[in-house]
């Protein structure tokens, strides 16, 4: 069996069964690229042969070379590709992968020396850029590449010699360029640099880490937020390892990340990698003439929100229903969770019954105008209050539909001034749980639903000490469903993660807990019993 792929780089990837084993073969018969592939292969080889903590190198068969052909043989590995990965990972994984690419980059420092570097090396390969994007017809009467090339020619003019380590890197170490076999991570396509330091791997991981490079070649559909976090997540590690170890490394990233993109220049030809270039190289000589450069936006480590509130005597615990969902079903009616159960009581406050008031210090249901105006919800909901003997609610109505339901969350927490912990109770499902102090995710096990709708659900992973290790939106990574209910301990936290990751589409709620798993914020799993789950107005039915 022979399967084709084609690389990237333009030589012939073939997959082939012989016998009981696979293999993979690699090949060209572009005379350019002959000599380069060899060269390539030979240093995959030797990486090969060298052990590291989690990180493999495919192990190269043979190279079989003629004057026209080049075909290499390589060890076959069953793998996912790092959207795969990332998509389902959780917090240990996600640091099992920063500990072992920080350590594999470590070995090639130790195996490096540090060499002064002539400035001249980087002259020549900047006019060798130059040289090639002049001669390119895309560029032609461009503006802004001309801009950049001239800003660029000025920092390597002025460049001084570097005092960095040379021996051993990569050469392309980009996430393309690792396959991931649980953890165990490995290494493709070795490239021979124009200058062989470890900082050239360090760039190159960075190129994905905080440019998203690869991200940019990746046309399938995923989870978009779910993997700036994680890409943000290892960028300020690696950042931040890199940079309170090695004075080479602070002083000469930034020119070097310039070079490393400059070099993609002269081949780029879609419209979405120009533009990519284009703002990532004037990002980048912002940053080198001192005018703007911030090395991590979207930036979800340690810290907290400016928006915060001052309650320095009493710790207040909050529940919130939010309750602004603005669907078009919800044109023309009454949103289903403001209807009637059988018993006469409101969906939506049916769906707090199994929590504990008292517990509250208040209660929020948060909904729209729209539906107040059209509706009186907010009316009926206070009539059951008051029915009901509930007397520290409150009905927060939103003037605009909100983004999602993280932003829902967000602004009730602002226009209320909510301090303290908080409980996020979803409006369309039902349980009973004892509450925690701390942060903690409502779970249900899967085995026990009478009915499962995957892809309306997220899903929940839980080590042997009962703690949270993964949430994500659609995807099964344990026995447990998230059950709808969300325990955060101080708001400061909830608000400082919504501002972190706002500027990247659609949140849900899994996201920032999912972004605190990774800072290492524990999460404890609450069991819910009696589990209802009103996602639709025909689940509900099944109910009545």
């Amino acid at each position: 069996m022979k399967i084709e792929v084609k690389g990237h780089s333009g030589c012939q990837i073939d997959v082939v069964n012989e016998g009981n084993e696979i293999y993979v073969y690699k090949s060209t018969a572009d005379p350019k690229y002959i000599k380069r592939l060899v060269l390539q292969a030979e240093k995959q080889r030797a990486a090969a042969e060298i052990e590291h903590q989690h990180i493999r190198v495919p192990k190269i068969y043979d190279i079989e070379k003629t004057d026209e052909t080049v075909v290499v043989k390589m060890q076959y590995v069953y793998s996912k590709n790092f959207i795969e990965f990332f998509e389902q990972a959780g917090f240990e994984q996600v640091d099992y992968l920063i500990g072992a690419l920080e350590y594999f980059v470590e070995h090639e420092i130790s195996k490096s020396k540090l060499q002064t570097v002539s400035s001249k090396i980087f002259q020549d390969k900047f006019s060798e850029i130059k040289c090639k994007c002049e001669h390119n017809p895309l560029y032609q009467d461009d503006e802004r590449i001309a801009s950049i090339l001239s800003r660029s020619e000025l920092v390597f003019t002025n460049l001084k010699d570097m005092l960095i380590p040379v021996g051993l890197c990569h050469g392309d170490l980009t996430f393309s360029n690792i396959l991931f076999n649980g953890n165990n991570y490995y290494l493709i396509d070795f490239l021979d640099s124009f200058l062989e330091t470890p900082l050239q791997d360090i760039v190159k991981l960075r190129q994905d880490t905080r440019y998203r490079w690869s991200q940019l070649m990746y046309t399938k559909r995923y989870d978009a937020v779910r993997l700036h976090i994680v890409l943000d997540k290892i960028d300020r590690e690696i950042d931040s390892y890199f940079s309170n170890k090695y004075e080479w490394y602070r002083t000469n990233y930034p020119v070097m990340q310039l070079m490393n993109i400059l070099r993609i220049l002269p081949y780029a030809h879609e419209e979405k990698v120009l533009c990519f270039l284009k703002e990532t190289l004037e990002s980048l000589l912002d940053g080198l003439d001192g005018k703007r450069y911030v090395e991590n936006v979207g930036d979800c480590g340690e810290g907290t929100s400016s928006q915060t509130f001052s309650n320095p005597l009493n710790t207040r615990k909050s529940l919130l229903v939010p309750v602004a969902a603005d669907k078009p079903e919800y044109e023309n009616g009454l949103p289903y969770v403001f209807g009637l159960d059988k018993d006469g009581v409101i969906i939506c406050i049916k769906s707090i019954m199994g929590l504990e008031f008292e517990k509250f210090d208040n209660i929020y249901f948060t909904v729209l105008r729209k539906h107040n105006e059209r509706f009186f919800v907010a009316d009926s909901l206070k009539l059951q209050f008051k029915r009901l003997g509930v007397k520290n609610a409150k009905v927060v109505v939103l003037d605009e539909p909100t983004q999602d339901q993280a932003e829902t969350i967000y602004r009730t927490i602002m226009l209320e001034r909510i301090e303290d912990s908080i409980f996020i109770k979803d409006a369309d499902c039902f349980f009973r749980t004892d509450l925690t102090d701390g942060n903690a995710v409502a779970i249900f096990p899967i085995e026990q639903l009478e009915v499962l709708s995957p892809k309306d659900k997220s899903y929940a992973a839980v080590d042997d000490m009962y703690y949270l290790t993964n949430i994500i939106e659609k995807t099964v990574v344990g026995r447990y469903i998230s059950a709808g209910g969300y325990a955060i301990k101080r708001v400061e936290t909830f608000l400082y993660y919504y501002n972190c990751l706002r500027q990247y589409g659609r949140l849900y709620l899994s996201h920032i807990i999912y972004a605190m798993l990774l800072d290492k914020k524990p999460f404890r799993p609450m069991m819910v019993e009696e589990y209802k789950d009103w996602g639709t107005q025909r689940d509900l039915m099944r109910y009545e």
